[in-house]
């Protein structure tokens, strides 16, 4: 992301001390303490001689002369304040209600209002953009945030080795007399999220990146700050918990644990009544007790458990084996999907280094752009990108006529709304392919390093592979079903002959089912393999079994 900042904007002196500094040249060159100072005498700041170019960056929109902007945003909310009865006091002298200025400080809740909002977007050196065009690129930026329902003056400053825009914008619209929703929702964590200024930030991104340029990121104190106790606990359990998981599988005794923990960068310390773990490729501070783990069984990571579980193992691998195969599991694992679909490049607004923003339209009249990860897409060989998708996937989807109608798209939504516009057939991962691949692929791990037989390692393993199979055939039933299903209800479709709509109903039961036949056949071709490979492992087993027996006979014989 481009680098970005807000501030509020609350009373009408901050807001209207700009006139002076604007006349008196002597008065340009703010001291940083008096902006910082919550936004003293911003307009002087924003359009200061010296940062400005002679004031060639300033603009404005929706305002006759940027500089008795600060008067034109006010008579825009006594505009407003009139034709709602609002801000009205009885004046004992005159005897008559007259229009209180002062109170436009006040919202209707007894606090404090917002009267403007000041944006800061700061761009990389590296950019190799000019003053013009980074002034340019925040004029987009705040039109479509605002919808192009407010005023605003924009000033680009070049005084920084980096340029960087600075805007306000009027909280009242011009059009409607209503104040701008700055959006703090409350979460179930009793958190409040940006949710505006996470539209500022992703709409800056977009619009920057598409000209060329660098995405700035924030400081790691910065970001870190951002994330809650709670969160950044619960990310370190699950990496100690898989981990840990994966130890217990390739570990022969408690002193390969160790060997193998340290390779893995895990922190292991048995020594109290209760084992402690720390991630040492992490910025975790403070151990994690295994009890915390896992709370229906706080005891499952504790020494003497280790100790039972690994006097089952008879697999031995070498510390570098486990470590290889640990970093390709969490790659495939990161890499999962559970939905693919293609796009074309017709659906493509701009690609950059990080990702694509695609075109959307949501809804019957909204058209915008959703940005994906680079990780979640991969170029073929005609152009054509394929998507690769998760169930719980969130999407912010920007809609270029004004930010009021940006909304979250999940991963489900996003696929078939792609697919609907140009034809393709999206393919649903079903989740126990994933399942079978992990398992399959632990078998030979196991397997191409002599484990063929005896401990519970490969017991555990084909057991729960022959559970994944069986579900798998269940699962091949109801897709059948599924399609029988789909093509009843066109065949009733076609039958009642009633629908307005009837072409575009059969042409979306048609999608769908093509969709669930591409998922049967994928989830069909990889429970044949595993079924293949499960047989061709018992072959390999008896025929080692009858080598062995065969050996001990010829012992006896001697």
């Amino acid at each position: 992301m481009v680098y970005t900042k807000h501030f509020a904007i609350h009373t009408i002196d901050r807001l209207r001390n700009s006139k002076d500094y604007i006349e008196n040249a002597a008065k340009t060159l703010v001291e940083k303490s008096e902006v910082t100072g919550h936004l003293d005498n911003i307009f002087p700041y924003v359009m200061n001689d010296e940062k400005t170019f002679a004031k060639q960056l300033v603009s404005g929109y929706m305002i006759h002369n940027v500089y008795e902007a600060s008067e034109e945003f006010i008579a825009t909310k006594q505009l407003a304040a009139k034709e709602n009865g609002e801000h009205f006091v009885f004046n004992p002298k005159t005897k008559r209600l007259e229009f209180s200025l002062k109170s436009l400080e006040r919202a209707r809740n007894g606090k404090q209002a917002v009267l403007a909002y000041h944006l800061i977007q700061s761009f990389s050196p590296e950019d190799g953009l000019s003053p013009e065009e980074v002034h340019e690129l925040g004029r987009k930026t705040v039109m479509e945030l605002t919808g192009g329902e407010y005023e605003f003056v924009i000033a680009t400053h070049v005084d920084k080795a980096h340029l960087h825009n600075h805007i306000v914008f009027n909280s009242t619209n011009a059009m409607t007399g209503k104040q701008f929703e700055w959006q703090l929702p409350r979460l179930r964590n009793g958190k409040v999220k940006d949710m505006t200024y996470e539209a500022f930030q992703k709409i800056s991104d977009r619009i920057a990146s598409k000209a060329g340029a660098k995405i700035i990121e924030v400081s790691p104190k910065n970001s870190h700050a951002k994330y809650t106790k709670w969160q950044t606990e619960n990310i370190f359990k699950s990496r100690i918990k898989s981990r840990l998981d994966f130890l217990l599988e390739h570990s022969l005794d408690l002193d390969d644990f160790k060997t193998k923990a340290k390779a893995l960068n895990l922190a292991v310390d048995f020594s109290g009544k209760w084992a402690t773990y720390r991630l040492l490729d992490d910025v975790q501070v403070r151990n994690t007790r295994g009890r915390n783990l896992v709370k229906s069984d706080p005891e499952r990571y504790n020494l003497d458990r280790i100790e039972a579980h690994l006097k089952k193992n008879t697999g031995i691998f070498s510390v570098a084996d486990v470590v290889n195969q640990y970093e390709e599991k969490i790659e495939t694992k990161k890499n999962d999907f559970d939905y693919q679909v293609t796009i074309e490049p017709w659906q493509i607004d701009h690609v950059t280094a990080k990702g694509i923003y695609i075109n959307v339209d949501f809804g019957l009249a909204q058209h915008g752009v959703i940005f994906i990860g680079a990780y979640k897409t991969d170029l073929l060989e005609d152009g054509n990108y394929n998507l690769y998708l998760k169930t719980n996937d969130y999407f912010y989807f920007m809609d270029t006529a004004g930010a009021a109608n940006n909304r979250f798209m999940k991963g489900p939504t996003l696929m078939w709304q792609l697919s609907l516009y140009n034809g393709t057939v999206p393919i649903a991962k079903e989740k126990v392919i994933s399942t079978i691949n992990e398992l399959t692929e632990a078998i030979n791990f196991l397997a191409s390093h002599g484990v063929t037989e005896g401990g519970e390692q490969l017991v555990r393993l084909e057991q729960q592979l022959l559970e994944a199979v069986q579900e798998a055939k269940d699962r091949l039933k109801e897709l059948d079903n599924k399609i029988r299903e789909l093509n009843d209800s066109a065949k009733e479709l076609i039958v009642s002959n009633i629908s307005d709509y009837q072409d575009e109903t059969l042409e979306q039961i048609k999608n769908q089912i093509g969709s669930v036949q591409a998922s049967r056949r994928l989830l069909k071709e990889i429970n044949d393999d595993a079924i293949r490979e499960i047989g061709e492992y018992q072959v390999i087993l008896v025929n080692s079994n009858k080598v062995d027996e065969s050996w001990k006979g010829k012992r006896n014989l001697k």
